[in-house]
Order: C-alpha cells, then structure tokens, then sequence
C-alpha cells in the first residue's frame, strides 16, 4: 500500500523503529530498506539511548529548528540507517543519519524519520514545540489553495501558526473559532470538581474574551470579514451564494467582498442552513435555522434553492412540531421574517406552501 501510494505521486512517511515482522509473522526488514532506500541493523536494546542531543535538520528539512530528545524512554529512542543512492539525509544525531528521504518517478516521496517528533500545542513545557507540524509542512501535507499569492490559506497551516481554530469540511463549509492552544491550563486536575479551586484557578489566570474578529481573513480559497463571538461557520455556493451560516452575537458576514447583513441587531445566536433532500419529509421543513432573537426583530435569510412560497414555524413543545406561525415575506432575494414581541428562541422552521 505504501509503495503503491508513493508511485502514485503520494507522500509516505514513517517514523520511528522499523519493523522486523509483518502481521503474518513473516521477517519484513528486507523489503522495508528497499522501499525506504535505507539499510538498518536493529540494536539489542531496541534502539539509541541519546537523553539531552539534538536531531538536526538538513535538506528537504533544513531550516527547521534542531529537536531535543527529551528523556531515555522507549518513545525517545533513536533508529539509524544507512542511506542507499537515490536518498538523501534529511536528519541526523551526533552526524549520524535518522532521517532519510526519496522521490518516486511520480512525483512521490518516502521518508524515513527514526525518531518521534514532537508537537504540543498546548505548550505544556513553556514553549511551542511544533517539529511534526514543520516536517509535515515541509513535505507538502498542507498545501495552499492558490487563490492568494503568498499565502498558505490552508485551514491546518492557520490553526497550528495563529490565533484562529480553522476547519473545513466536504460539503464546503468553513468554520474559525478563537484558539485556545496558547492558553495555559493551571487548573491542578483529579477526578472530582472543587467549586472554590476552581473559581480560584479562574480568578488567578482567567480565560482569554470570546470575541472574534475577521477582517479580510484568508481561508480555504476564501477571504472572510466578520465579528461575533465563538466559532462561525459559513458556506457559500460555486456562485458565491451564502447557502449556510452559524454564529453567535452576530448580525452580518462579509465573504469575498459580498456582504450579507441578517439582522437589524446582533443576536445571541443564528444558525440557518437548507435540510438536506434525505433528511426531508412530505409536507415538511426545506430549511431549518435555529435563533436566539429579541422581539420585533428583522432577520433577513437569502433564499437561494427555496420554493417560491414558503411559510415559518416556530417549533412547537413536541420536538418536530409546528409551533406559533412567524410573519414573513420575500423581499430583495431574502426571506424576510419578523419575529414576535415576546422575541423566538429555539428551533424554527421554514416550510413550503
């Protein structure tokens, strides 16, 4: 599989020991040097006991900061190799190699590291240790969209290098939180909860502001302006149509230079996407939005894809039931809905007629 991905234009990475046995039982070493282009001889004691050095980085790798290896455990251990011709080092212990690299005629890569790099985000011994992240970089993991020269838009390359949680997902919506990687945990831990440790602990070191602002922020192909709080998730058709949206103490998102304003008031919370075909019911809902509105408030939802009559329900007490009838129109390409003075909490949903 490994070797099939590889000449196929795929990167192949293995780190740490080498095996000497396949699930079957059967000696695999000979075949894993040649698909490596390495030699090894395994060491009695399962590896190089090497607390305090460093692995350097060099070739495909340089630049990346020297690694030290942390203590003398079985995980912190060291596995080196010989390169064959065609490989190139990419690290080394002491001058000796531990990283080894090779290309495929496809364009592919295999690459050998004998010892575990580390990532923490969540710094735990004071400082950001990110070598898995620079060697995956490095070897082409997180490639760039292209819609922005110069910038690495991917959703993984923002999360591990700044201040914004970033995903995307197969459907093509995008969402970006604050991140929480670089703040310190201080809480003293245990199975049970102690109410006044724990205000404490909070008092002493208290979490960073919800808040979030997005102003001409680039991510997965798209640039984003925003301001609300927590995560927000978007979605926009090959046409540029917002098609789905969630936020929270929001009232409009920005998405490649098209502005979309949905309410007359930030809310505490809008959640709005169409349902699904397989997940809709004769006579049922085409689309559903979830809210946390005041009274007498305008929300605007583009209404791309809905019939051309349409009438909104909030939910009833029985989940799935149509509750009180929420006063709507179409206007200007948005479906415009006008909530009650007592204000609509909760699911709604918007029907055909």
């Amino acid at each position: 599989m490994m070797r099939e991905l590889a000449d196929q234009g795929g990167r192949v990475i293995w780190s740490a020991v080498p095996p000497l046995l396949d699930l079957e039982g059967r000696n695999c070493r000979a075949d894993w040097e040649d698909l490596f282009a390495v030699d090894w001889t395994p060491q009695p004691n399962l590896g190089w006991i090497v607390p305090g050095k460093q692995v350097e980085f060099e070739g495909d790798l340089e630049g990346i900061p020297p690694q030290p290896i942390l203590t003398h455990f079985l995980v912190d251990r060291v596995y080196t190799v010989r390169p064959r011709n065609g490989a190139a080092v990419v690290a080394r212990v002491m001058n000796k190699a531990v990283g080894v690299t090779h290309r495929t005629a496809a364009g592919g890569s295999l690459t050998y590291l004998g010892f575990r790099p580390r990532d923490d985000q969540s710094r735990s011994l004071g400082y950001d240790a990110r070598w898995w992240f620079d060697i995956l970089d490095r070897l082409g993991a997180y490639p760039a969209t292209g819609a922005f020269n110069g910038i690495n838009d991917n959703t993984e390359t923002l999360s591990r290098t700044g201040p914004f949680l970033c995903c995307r997902f197969p459907n093509g919506a995008v969402s970006v939180a604050p991140h929480l990687r670089t703040y310190e945990e201080n809480w003293p831990g245990g199975f049970g909860r102690k109410r006044d440790r724990d205000a404490e602990v909070m008092r002493e070191h208290p979490p960073p502001s919800p808040e979030i602002r997005l102003d001409g922020f680039h991510v997965n192909g798209h640039t984003v302006t925003y301001f609300g709080h927590g995560p927000v998730t978007f979605r926009v058709d090959d046409a540029g149509s917002l098609v789905g949206f969630a936020g929270h103490q929001c009232r409009e998102i920005t998405v490649d230079n098209r502005t979309w304003v949905m309410a007359d008031r930030r809310l505490n919370t809008l959640v709005w996407a169409p349902l699904p075909a397989e997940c809709r019911v004769e006579h049922g809902a085409v689309m559903l939005l979830q809210m946390h509105a005041p009274g007498n408030c305008e929300l605007r939802i583009p209404d791309v894809g809905l019939p051309p009559k349409v009438a909104v329900f909030a939910q009833g007490r029985k989940p799935g039931s149509r509750g009180p009838r929420l006063d709507s129109e179409r206007r200007d390409g948005a479906l415009v809905i006008r909530t009650p003075p007592a204000g609509t909490r909760g699911i709604v949903f918007v029907v055909p007629e």
